[in-house]
């Protein structure tokens, strides 16, 4: 039972002063809802400028976690330093200040430049167009429970489930993006609606701020926290971790997913939602999912992650129990925030510390793992510190648990190791089989957390070591992406891979040709356009958006002027320096110079080239399967037609598993006016072609006449408009008008 802050809550004269319930109670939600509204809203305005990767979420996400600490922070101050008059006064003047930026959106004059880290200057965009309203919003939730719990209420001893009502607003702000606001009003109209909401909720915390000035004489003797009350360092270590493991968590299964569907809002929101829903459980006064379900169910969904943890398809399957796994993990460690919270004096400094939890947690994944890490090993990093985290009496490994934990490194490390040295590789079914064996092995280690969650890292991290099918050469990783060079079969095929995404490489013949393969072999829709559009013109100017390993450098003869545009300087490297690939040089030996690089999104930079230019553009901006929504909306599809010259055609490469991208770009075409084929190669000859990959490509042309001209073959049809499509365009989206739930 918490320890009651000494106020008068069973003093039955106090009835008629009583702050009413509903008002704290809808304060608190409309504070909440604003903070969750913005993030996806605010995230979604900056991919044009900074592009489609999911490190531009996550480190929005760090952000807005580090405000919210300022803003906690804040909070805890005024309870500490100043009197309850003073407190909303102070307050008051904060929200007075904070609306003189409303309306959200991207300051002006703000671009990205290729010298500055793309993470610093994200974090100073975000600081300066939204910095002020969220951390003045911020400070709502500890400061509305802590005035609660002046009010005389018969539950004002423990406002903690007001903080539940807090994470209902988040959760359902959250849902109403994707599937109210996203679909129904451009980013314009959603700011409107968010300035409106900014002012019904200062309207709200005045109201409270009124409710509880005429208690401030009763109440002020009390406010200060008792000496002995005051939680220690351990208390405080404690609620930090349990926050920090479920925000690194979130980070890293967000990066998880949209690494290999998409970089847009639905799929950023959905983990988020999730996190915010097990907040609203937890700390409810009767909780749906009592807490001890949570730690018998927590073991059992790790276990059956871990097993499967290599797998990715299909997208129906695996995609539900990644995000499963998560909410359950985050119920766990949110449940034991609530078991452990302190009395109604220390609550400002309670939320603080889960603040500070949130921010290292989010700070690791979104700032310091791309800089340790070439893969995202900062996701199976979280899931193996949850495990730890179980409650019990007993947390230390045992010799059991070491023993184990050995023998997997052995059998999946040493075997495929063993394996590959003698040219063997194994059935794609035996290692998730050894995986499921080790797995309810592993399950039965739960009563000793650490060593249970020694035993589910080794198993992770052996298992995906294990399923690598082919020699990696190489390994990286930007804020754009994570990538690796891989080898493998007779003639030697090396390819770049990005998350879980063939990109493209070469292919080594035995006479030491080398030639594009994948998506680029001579066979492929780009290659018969680019052989159409080079009969009929000499000198031919060609932009590619998108480097990848440089394959399609290959097509280039003497005299035609290329240039590539490409975001991240990391593909440069690799397509140029690396000496992994040497397709953009070896191709075309006959061709002197060098194919320039313009490094940036290509949203900007194509803005500075000459308009009515290009003979051909080529729009391959692959993130895994992730094309960057920015690069195929309306204004998008505008600026690459302007730059093409009058006979000019534009090729888009909408290969994608998950995502059906042909209606957006068809839909697009129609609403310009202009002419649209698709390109589908299905069907691969290996005699021919040993190196080719199904791909889907769409051609772009002012008019059909301008198709027609270049007779194109069999892999060719119609682009037809579905019934409802709307014309995507920076300030509206529909992602799931086109998810391929199925696979």
């Amino acid at each position: 039972m918490l320890e009651s802050d000494g106020l008068a809550a069973s003093d039955t004269t106090a009835t008629s002063d009583v702050a009413p319930l509903w008002l704290f109670t809808a304060t608190i939600f409309i504070g909440a809802t604003l903070l969750f509204l913005v993030q996806p809203l605010f995230a979604k305005m900056v991919l044009p400028l900074l592009g489609g990767s999911p490190s531009v979420w996550n480190t929005a996400l760090v952000f807005f976690q580090a405000v919210l600490l300022a803003g906690y922070g804040y909070a805890h101050w005024l309870m500490r330093r100043l009197g309850q008059r003073s407190q909303i006064v102070v307050h008051v003047c904060v929200l007075a200040t904070a609306a003189l930026v409303l309306p959200i959106g991207v300051a002006s004059g703000w671009r990205p430049h290729a010298g500055t880290p793309p993470a610093v200057w994200l974090l100073g965009l975000l600081t300066v167009s939204v910095g002020a309203p969220f951390f003045a919003v911020s400070a709502t939730a500890p400061l509305i429970q802590r005035w609660f719990a002046r009010t005389g209420h018969p539950h004002a001893h423990d406002p903690y489930f007001l903080y539940s009502a807090s994470n209902i607003g988040s959760v359902l702000a959250l849902l109403a993006f994707p599937f109210v606001l996203e679909p129904t009003l451009n980013s314009h109209a959603q700011s409107t609606v968010w300035s409106i909401g900014f002012g019904v909720l200062t309207v709200g915390i005045i109201g409270c701020g009124v409710m509880v000035w005429r208690r401030t004489d009763a109440v002020d003797s009390t406010s200060r926290p008792k000496a002995a009350s005051r939680s220690n360092w351990r208390q405080r270590a404690t609620w930090s971790i349990y926050a920090a493991v479920p925000s690194a968590l979130l980070l890293g299964v967000t990066a998880h997913i949209s690494t290999d569907i998409a970089a847009a809002p639905l799929l950023w929101v959905i983990p988020l939602t999730l996190y915010l829903l097990t907040f609203a459980i937890a700390f409810a006064r009767h909780p749906l999912i009592p807490h001890w379900v949570a730690v018998r169910a927590m073991p059992l969904a790790l276990v059956a992650l871990v097993a499967l943890f290599a797998w990715r398809e299909p997208i129906g399957v695996f995609l539900p129990l990644h995000l499963l796994v998560f909410f359950v993990i985050a119920l766990m460690c949110h449940g034991e925030l609530v078991r452990r919270r302190p009395g109604v004096e220390s609550l400002t400094e309670f939320y603080l510390f889960l603040s500070l939890g949130g921010v290292i947690g989010g700070a690791f994944v979104a700032l310091c793992a791309p800089v340790l890490f070439n893969t995202v090993f900062e996701y199976p990093l979280s899931l193996t510190l949850a495990a730890a985290l179980l409650p019990s009496a007993r947390p230390q490994a045992s010799r059991g648990d070491i023993i184990l934990a050995l023998v997997i490194l052995a059998v999946l490390v040493g075997g495929k190791t063993a394996a590959s040295g003698l040219g063997w590789q194994p059935h794609t079914f035996v290692v998730p089989g050894i995986c499921a064996v080790f797995a309810l092995l592993i399950f039965a280690r739960q009563t000793r957390p650490f060593g249970f969650a020694l035993c589910v890292g080794v198993l992770l991290v052996s298992s995906a070591y294990a399923l690598t099918s082919s020699e990696v050469l190489w390994r990286g990783r930007s804020f754009f992406g994570v990538y690796r060079i891989s080898e493998s079969g007779d003639p030697p095929n090396r390819s770049l891979v990005h998350g879980t995404t063939n990109h493209g490489g070469q292919l080594m013949a035995a006479n030491g040709d080398i030639s594009p393969t994948a998506y680029y072999t001579a066979s492929s829709p780009v290659a018969e356009v680019l052989a159409a559009t080079q009969a009929r013109s000499v000198g031919q100017r060609v932009g590619v958006v998108g480097l990848g390993s440089g394959a399609l450098a290959c097509y280039r003869r003497a005299g035609d002027a290329w240039r590539y545009f490409e975001i991240d300087p990391l593909m440069a490297w690799v397509a140029v320096e690396s000496g992994h690939f040497e397709l953009m040089a070896r191709c075309a030996e006959s061709v002197p110079e060098p194919v320039p690089i313009v490094l940036g999104d290509a949203r900007l930079t194509l803005t500075e080239e000459p308009d009515r230019h290009l003979d051909l553009l080529v729009i391959d901006a692959f993130s895994s399967d992730a094309i960057p929504i920015h690069l195929l909306t309306h204004e998008a599809v505008t600026l690459y037609m302007d730059k093409l010259a009058e006979d000019g055609v534009l090729m888009v490469h909408i290969s994608n598993r998950f995502l059906n991208l042909a209606p957006v770009l068809a839909r697009i075409v129609e609403e310009l006016g202009h002419a649209a084929v698709r390109g589908i190669r299905n069907k691969i000859d290996r005699e021919i072609d040993i190196a080719g990959t199904k791909s889907v490509w769409v051609l772009i042309a002012r008019d059909q006449a301008m198709i027609d001209a270049l007779a194109l073959g069999e892999m060719w049809g119609p682009l037809e408009v579905p019934a409802g499509q709307r014309v995507w365009s920076d300030d509206f989206s529909n992602l799931l008008e086109v998810i391929r739930w199925t696979g």
